[in-house]
């Protein structure tokens, strides 16, 4: 037994190193899943949307001016489905839902609404427990989320989103209330279930006002 005692630290590395790789495959399997995965459509989106967020992916894009039908408290769901069939309005994807400040953690949520199909369509206003409001367009960083959208996998992500405005504070800065945007309804399995976790921003007043003479480039909306 004496004559491999000198081996002992080598089958240590060596056992380290296939868990390294080992975590280095599970990690890229997962990471090609993420890719893959295709959120089940069961509504069209408003006009002008844009696509899905793909799962695990940090994202800045835009979205044009909507109209939406929101209402807080309680039975939300039904009270919104009442309001869009009794205007003739069709079910859209996603539905919207405000939790607040996106610098706090675990924010509850504070209201649900439903898209209209188009900006001109219908009446903005009061129904009931029903506003209809125009939402102007904006800018957000969103990131695509799949599974159930408990607390925990909503704040996980929201913590993912505020990490990514720290790197690029000079860029962006918050500009509205985190929110969920939910594709699925309580039909889908919840580990198919598709949502994006979002926070609105603008360009950040400190940003420098040309950053090539500082040898950097924008690289555009999209980041890893």
């Amino acid at each position: 037994m004496g004559r491999f005692k000198n081996l002992f630290p080598v089958f240590r590395f060596c056992g380290s190193a296939a868990m390294l790789l080992l975590a280095m495959q599970l990690a890229g399997s997962q990471s090609a899943l993420a890719e893959e995965f295709q959120p089940i459509k069961e509504a069209e989106m408003p006009k002008g949307f844009p696509a899905y967020t793909a799962v695990d992916r940090i994202e800045v894009k835009q979205y044009p001016a909507y109209r939406k039908a929101a209402t807080s408290g309680i039975a939300e769901f039904w009270t919104l489905f009442q309001h869009i069939q009794q205007n003739k309005v069709a079910m859209t994807a996603p539905v919207e839902m405000e939790y607040g400040d996106p610098m706090i953690a675990k924010n509850k949520q504070k209201s649900m609404a439903f898209l209209y199909e188009r900006v001109d369509q219908g009446t903005a206003g009061k129904q009931g427990r029903v506003e209809v409001t125009d939402v102007p367009a904006m800018t957000v960083v969103s990131i695509g989320c799949r599974g159930e959208s408990t607390t925990t996998s909503i704040d996980a992500a929201r913590g993912k989103l505020v990490k990514w405005l720290e790197e690029k504070k000079e860029d962006y800065v918050p500009d509205g209330p985190l929110r969920l945007m939910g594709y699925n309804s309580p039909f889908v399995p919840r580990d198919k279930n598709f949502f994006e976790i979002q926070i609105p921003v603008k360009a950040a007043k400190t940003r420098p006002a040309d950053r090539t003479d500082q040898g950097g480039t924008d690289k555009g909306s999209t980041a890893k």
